[in-house]
Order: C-alpha cells, then sequence, then structure tokens
C-alpha cells in the first residue's frame, strides 16, 4: 500500500489542521489527526497522524501511522509505520514496525507481540 492510500481510508474521526485538542481522546474506531493534540489518546482501531499533524501525548491503539509529529510514546497492539519524513519522539512497544527513509526516531523500540488484547486496552484507559 502507498503512503497516499493510508490517507484514503475512511476515517471516524479527525482533528483538522487549524485546529487544537486538549483532553482525553478515547474511541473504538480510527482518528486522523493533521492539527495538534495533548492529552491522552486510546483507540481501539487505527490513529494517524497526518503530514501536519502533531501529538503531544502518548498514542495506546490497535495500530498507528505517523507522517508528521509525535511527542510521546507509541503502544499499539498490531503495527507502526512511521512514514518518511515522520518524526517521533518517544518509544515504541508494538508487534511490528515499518520505518520509511528520512524519519527521525529518538527513544527505544520494543517489537513483541501482544497475547491479550483486551487487557492491552483497559490498561491504556
Amino acid at each position: 500500500m502507498s503512503n497516499e492510500n493510508y490517507f484514503l481510508e475512511p476515517i471516524d474521526s479527525i482533528i483538522g489542521e487549524k485546529a487544537q485538542f486538549n483532553g482525553d481522546f478515547i474511541l473504538q474506531g480510527s482518528l486522523r489527526i493533521d492539527g495538534v493534540l495533548t492529552g491522552k489518546i486510546v483507540s481501539e482501531g487505527k490513529v494517524i497522524v497526518g503530514p501536519r499533524g502533531h501529538v503531544k501525548t502518548n498514542i495506546v491503539a490497535r495500530s498507528v501511522i505517523v507522517a508528521g509529529r509525535v511527542d510521546g510514546n507509541i503502544y499499539a497492539l498490531e503495527s507502526v509505520h512511521l512514514l518518511e519524513e515522520a518524526m517521533l519522539y518517544g518509544d515504541i512497544i508494538s508487534a511490528n514496525m515499518i520505518m520509511s527513509e528520512n524519519v527521525i526516531f529518538e527513544g527505544r523500540a520494543k517489537i513483541n507481540k501482544i497475547e491479550n488484547e483486551k487487557e492491552f486496552f483497559n490498561h491504556a484507559r
């Protein structure tokens, strides 16, 4: 799947490019962030940080795709994909990780299959 196709998938919630959100964002579906989000993110679906998106918190989700900037840790049940020119200042814990060229990643990565999905999301709340 090309990088552009990630941004064509159906999205349940969007934080627009000119928006700033501060607080807990907990959802079952997918979330795309093109603005600035500070607080807490827990999604049982996919979290996408768009090219102009900036997340200033930890992300807990089924899968995470980053094209913008994340200042925080990423905990993903299935996968983390850092697209070209993404910036991540934090650690990753996930079952799978893909890193494109020209990514800035300052942190540690632990690739380990998470056995208990229910416990994973309950612990994050």
